[in-house]
């Protein structure tokens, strides 16, 4: 299922924008954005998935900050941007649940439709209206707050070091992560390893679309590369969270019938992983600091420094 984003990227003007001033900028739009469509009398669902979109680059974006701005103030940002992001999660997960469902019954027509999945159906939106009934106007108050404290923060923040030294470091910090937690979820196919490895893709990928206008063509095929992955490991992780509410829910299926449909969840997710394991392996096929040496003599070369 398509996950693209609605709302613009801002990034780096390779004319005016100083390298880690640059960054800041973002950020701070960033968290400006996610107080806007967390802003009103009725927040809809489309504005909670916005929400967590932008929070996660804000995070993505503040792990390139992180050498500059240091490791207390960084932990305290990342934290407040995490837990501000959590309570979204819950709405976001039920919601698609349902997506993910329906769109495995279309994709296996065939085996589906003998299935007996009205009573699991009613269990997904009973749990998807209980999650969203929790996000009250009380939360998201509290959200917007937080986030306007965070923007104060980022505001105020002195940042030390030179460009490249620091943007770099960031981006080698994640594409490290993000090559050790493919080889580890390639080893075990646990699905919070292969959730873990999403994650530090989505960091990636934000943190390359940040970089491209500085070098458009080599660095936007990267980001590209990472966005599809991204994408492949969402639907991965969409249908492992389907497998667990298949047996949190197991009394509103026959037996046979909720074997039926673990056996497509299973099927659809080793397709998934098949694709995930060889473009990630394209991705991450560098070793860590060469990766960032390549995209730092872009940078260089367009007289940034």
């Amino acid at each position: 299922m398509s996950r693209g984003s609605a709302t613009k990227l801002p990034a780096i003007d390779p004319e005016t924008d100083p390298g880690l001033a640059g960054v800041r900028r973002i950020l701070f739009e960033w968290t400006a954005a996610a107080q806007k469509v967390l802003h009103g009398e009725r927040v809809r669902d489309a504005n909670i998935h916005d929400a967590r979109k932008l929070l996660k680059k804000c995070r993505a974006a503040l792990k390139l900050l992180r050498g500059a701005i240091g490791e207390v103030a960084y932990h305290r940002e990342n934290a407040a941007l995490r837990n501000t992001a959590r309570p979204l999660g819950t709405a976001r997960d039920t919601r698609v649940l349902v997506l993910t469902l329906e769109d495995l019954i279309e994709r296996f027509a065939s085996a589906t439709r003998s299935l007996q999945l009205e009573k699991f159906r009613r269990a997904l939106r009973k749990d998807q209206k209980t999650a969203r009934q929790s996000i009250t106007p009380a939360l998201i108050n509290e959200q917007r707050n937080a986030l306007r404290e965070i923007s104060v923060r980022i505001a105020r923040a002195r940042m030390r070091g030179e460009d490249w030294s620091i943007i770099g470091g960031g981006l080698e910090h994640t594409y490290r992560r993000g090559k050790r937690a493919m080889l580890v979820s390639a080893r075990t196919r646990a699905s919070e390893d292969l959730h873990d490895w999403r994650k530090q893709v989505k960091y990636l990928w934000h943190q390359l679309q940040i970089l491209a206008p500085v070098c458009p063509e080599p660095v936007g095929k990267l980001a590209a590369q990472a966005h599809k992955l991204a994408e492949l490991l969402g639907d991965e992780h969409d249908l492992a969270v389907l497998r667990a509410a298949i047996g949190r829910h197991a009394d509103t299926l026959k037996v046979e019938h909720r074997e039926a449909l673990i056996r497509l969840v299973e099927r659809r997710r080793k397709r998934l992983q098949k694709k995930t394991f060889t473009l990630g392996e394209r991705l991450f096929l560098e070793k860590p600091r060469r990766f960032v040496s390549r995209i730092g003599r872009h940078w260089h070369s367009s007289g940034r420094e």
